[in-house]
């Protein structure tokens, strides 16, 4: 080839292969990416899913929620209310009877449970702290079951509330409304002594549990087999 040839060759091939060589721009390479990441199968490089790097769950403490948290005991049986009325017999007790499905126990929950918190033991800061009162629930379940409370003890209706001072009943009331005048006795009863308490609850109690207790404590096995 001569000289000549060569030359047009050269001004006519290089400008196509420069253009050929050019950069991709950023929107360029971004779209091939893309690309070539969308035509790329599952089973050749599968999808990992790197779940984000959460904090960890910060939990309120019981004072961020309201400050102390009630202690409401459950009691089961004749027995455990027994045991429980004696245990502390110098403070005042709130027994709260409900059952779980009774729209009328719902209401009632949050208002005992309120007094519960501000009258009866609790914790704070992890700490129990002792209330003026002390606070129970019975739970009504089925009829077989809860006989004891209907039958022993004459409950006439759920929910109702009771008021003891020992193993005297000082007051009753039935329904909803009832946890503030409960609360209107509790201020009244609160400067009481313990042996003003016990004088008291003799001259109201109607002796429906200490008749119970008479009739369970005569009905055991160990009392049928004692040598008189």
């Amino acid at each position: 080839m001569s000289i000549i040839g060569m030359l047009c060759f050269f001004f006519i091939a290089i400008p196509s292969l420069v253009e050929s060589f050019q950069p991709l721009s950023a929107f360029q390479s971004s779209r091939s990416l893309s690309f070539h990441h969308s035509t790329v199968s599952r089973s050749e490089s599968p999808e990992i899913i790197v779940p984000p790097v959460s904090a960890p769950v910060a939990f309120p403490s019981i004072t961020s929620i309201g400050g102390k948290e009630p202690f409401i005991n459950k009691i089961n049986s004749l027995d455990e209310l027994q045991y429980f009325l004696q245990e502390d017999e110098d403070r005042l007790v709130a027994i709260k009877f409900y059952a779980p499905w009774c729209k009328t126990c719902q209401r009632l929950g949050n208002h005992f449970g309120r007094l519960a918190r501000e009258w009866g033991d609790g914790v704070l800061n992890r700490n129990f702290v002792e209330g003026r009162i002390r606070c129970a629930e019975v739970e009504f379940k089925t009829v077989e079951t809860s006989r004891w409370v209907t039958e022993e003890l004459s409950i006439p209706a759920i929910p109702t509330l009771q008021l003891y001072s020992g193993v005297t009943k000082l007051w009753q009331g039935v329904g909803a409304q009832n946890t503030k005048l409960l609360q209107d006795q509790l201020r009244k009863l609160e400067h009481l002594s313990p042996d003003d308490l016990r004088a008291l609850g003799e001259s109201r109690d109607d002796g429906v549990l200490q008749q119970a207790m008479e009739d369970s404590f005569y009905s055991t096995p160990d009392f049928l087999n004692e040598e008189w």
